[in-house]
């Protein structure tokens, strides 16, 4: 702002009269009215131009981010829903091909009465690795008390409501089919639950029975369910040789911002990996050697989305070095997809 403008903008356009000529008194007065003017316009001026105030919005750093709500976020998304009569039941499929089998009056109220008319029941498929990864739903079992990998034949979610109630399931009233192209008999059923900071672990359900069977032209793992919520088809890995593996991002990235997990491709499995010290993650249980893995790994910051694909084969003591560059949600899906 020039310095004429500020004094017209402080003064108000008196500078632009003339005092009287005859009028000592307010000659004095108009000299001092401008010497105060200068001051304070001089100050406004300055403060215009070298604003100290701290900039808002976009700073460029990089913060700890919810990664939490972004995975509620997809498995919302990846939530599908049917309308089912709770009377006839019937069969419900999902878009991967799980099949749902609701046998008649399958449903019942929090008090244990039977539910008649409309229901509607959703369904979250986790077949794949990317949907483990994507849905930030790990193959981790207990195993009597230690944490263990498994081997996933395919996780499902299913809940039922009627009029925004929760609804239980009566037993022997659901007979689930998650495809498969293996048919491991070795299959057992978990349940699962998920830890306060997001991770799912899976206890096996000893009173259940997984059989291979076949559906149409394809082969299924089917089993009765005796609750509704998270269900797995998995059984504990056995290796001869394991380690522990680590992982290193960037020195200047931080790790609140950033998350990392390995898969194992062959054994259909993922494992979240944990920040250890400094920049290093590491595996929290044991990891087969000589089996080939993905460390995949997110940063998300408000600056955009980093992703990092690195393919490995493990060895004992490995550390693996990681690159994060610049993606989109749609491009890291991408990624996830061709594991």
């Amino acid at each position: 702002m020039r310095f004429h403008d500020c004094l017209m903008q402080y003064t108000g356009g008196y500078l632009s009269h003339r005092p009287p000529p005859t009028m000592s008194f307010m000659k004095t007065k108009y000299a001092l009215t401008l010497i105060l003017c200068t001051v304070v316009a001089i100050y406004g001026c300055n403060k215009d131009d070298n604003d100290d105030t701290p900039p808002t919005g976009n700073s460029g750093s990089s913060g700890p981010v919810s990664f939490q709500e972004l995975f509620a976020q997809n498995v919302a998304a990846a939530t599908q829903h049917f309308p089912l009569s709770a009377t006839g039941g019937g069969q419900l499929i999902g878009a991967q091909g799980t099949r749902l089998q609701f046998e008649p009056n399958a449903f019942l109220h929090a008090d244990g009465s039977p539910v008649t008319g409309q229901v509607v029941v959703s369904l979250v498929e986790v077949l794949t690795i990317a949907d483990m990864i994507h849905l930030n739903k790990q193959t981790v079992g207990n195993d009597n008390g230690i944490l263990k990998m498994l081997r996933s034949g395919g996780a499902v979610r299913v809940t039922a409501t009627q009029n925004g109630s929760t609804l239980r399931l009566a037993e022997g009233g659901l007979v689930v089919r998650i495809p498969t192209t293996v048919g491991d008999p070795a299959m057992q059923l978990f349940s699962g639950n998920e830890t306060a900071d997001g991770n799912m672990i899976w206890d096996v359900i000893d009173s259940a029975t997984v059989t291979v069977e076949p559906v149409y032209v394809d082969l299924s793992y089917t089993f009765t369910a005796d609750s509704l919520g998270w269900i797995n088809c998995d059984y504990f890995i056995q290796f001869p040789s394991t380690t522990i593996l680590t992982a290193t991002i960037p020195a200047a990235q931080s790790t609140d911002s950033t998350r990392l997990w390995i898969a194992f491709p062959t054994e259909n499995a993922v494992m979240e990996m944990n920040h250890s010290n400094g920049q290093t993650y590491a595996t929290w249980q044991i990891v087969p050697v000589g089996m080939p893995a993905v460390i995949v790994g997110l940063r998300r910051t408000v600056d955009g989305d980093y992703s990092s694909i690195t393919p490995v084969t493990i060895t004992n003591d490995m550390d693996v070095p990681m690159t994060f560059s610049l993606t989109t949600m749609e491009e890291f899906q991408d990624a996830l997809n061709a594991l």
